[in-house]
């Protein structure tokens, strides 16, 4: 018990350290919708968006944003903070989702992966809650509450699209088409609920609803004529889920179900840095569960993301810390200071690769 103690303190001082010293400029654009939000625009939030402030997520983030300010004011850094909750709860879960010889084990992974870290208090990204749900609904699907587990991957949904890929695995522990139906109602119902007061907004649908980064997913194709092409991640992912109908579904193994469809994503996306967080909880699970024989081909996941930090603008490395030093707001990109020339398209496309290859193997592994 002394040991998780130290963990969770040392883990907390470390977040609180990084969310204080480091600072992101999307950061402002969540911070502002969220403003809007408290000052009372609510149903006309997204008339607001415009090609210099692009609220581009759904409105969920954006009203928890304005509680927020209604609550403790509007601050940047609170607004990192504010994560605390959903972060630490979600390393407590997972500690719920192994033996009682792998707990310490699971907490320390997940309070020190730099992928969470950097994502959720360096960037202040917001993906942490829809992580959150998707691993609380495997707990709750675990203790036999499928509802509560469909509507909290739903809350997920509402938050980011992404667990959107993981509704089939979920609802196949339903027995019967009956409740298959009613589990798939209920995964859709938190999203549906959310966006709809927005649809009539033409600034909502091209901007949230229809986002460009919704499609980044259907880049990667093979041509078989002058205007048609096989699109490569649905292909993959229709091929995964044609595999699961085949098997015998259950609630153990649901983690692994949630971990591929998510690599599958990644594998065939130009994705941003902190997506990666997505799918952090299933390959500590991963770690954990096989006791470290997938240690090599995740290491090389966390690498290959690490660097590719590099290859793109410097406000996702070094002028991050300009809270702390000032002078780095004016400081190029590290291989401009280094003097070295880059082809950053095949760097990104060259780690893209080594990352593709490890996530493939590990699908593999658990699909075999």
């Amino acid at each position: 018990m002394k040991r998780f103690w130290v963990i969770l303190i040392v883990g907390i001082g470390l977040r609180l350290f990084l969310s204080l010293s480091t600072l992101h400029p999307d950061l402002g654009a969540l911070s502002l919708g969220g403003k809007f939000v408290s000052d009372g625009h609510i149903l006309n939030l997204y008339e607001f968006s415009t090609d210099a402030l692009v609220l581009n997520y759904p409105p969920l983030i954006y009203w928890f944003f304005g509680l927020l300010n209604l609550l403790f004011g509007n601050s940047l850094y609170l607004m990192k903070l504010s994560y605390l909750i959903f972060d630490l709860t979600l390393g407590l879960i997972l500690t719920k989702l192994v033996n009682s010889q792998n707990k310490i084990l699971t907490f320390s992974l997940w309070m020190f992966n730099p992928i969470s870290l950097y994502a959720t208090y360096m960037m202040g990204q917001f993906d942490i809650i829809p992580t959150f749900f998707s691993v609380l609904s495997i707990y709750l699907a675990l203790k036999n509450k499928l509802t509560w587990a469909a509507l909290v991957l739903g809350v997920g949904i509402a938050f980011k699209l992404y667990p959107v890929f993981l509704i089939i695995p979920l609802i196949l522990l339903g027995k019967g088409l009956w409740t298959k139906a009613k589990l798939v109602v209920y995964t859709l119902l938190p999203y549906i609920a959310s966006v709809l007061p927005y649809i009539s907004s033409s600034n909502f649908r091209s901007n949230a609803l229809f986002a460009n980064q919704s499609s980044k997913s259907l880049y990667a194709s093979i041509p078989v004529s002058g205007g048609e092409s096989i699109l490569l991640f649905p292909t993959f992912i229709v091929l995964f889920y044609f595999l699961i109908l085949r098997q015998r579904v259950d609630k153990v193994s649901l983690w692994k179900l949630y971990l591929a469809p998510l690599l599958l994503f990644f594998i065939f996306t130009h994705f941003h840095p902190q997506w990666l967080i997505w799918v952090t909880p299933f390959l500590i699970l991963d770690l954990v569960f096989d006791r470290l024989k997938n240690v090599l081909p995740i290491l090389i996941i966390f690498i290959s993301w690490i660097l590719s930090l590099f290859f793109f603008d410097a406000s996702l490395t070094t002028k991050m810390f300009a809270p702390l030093f000032p002078f780095l707001k004016l400081t190029p990109d590290i291989w401009t200071l280094l003097k070295f020339s880059v082809d950053y398209n095949f760097a990104r496309s060259l780690l893209q690769s080594i990352f593709a290859g490890a996530a493939i193997y590990i699908i593999y592994k658990r699909l075999k």
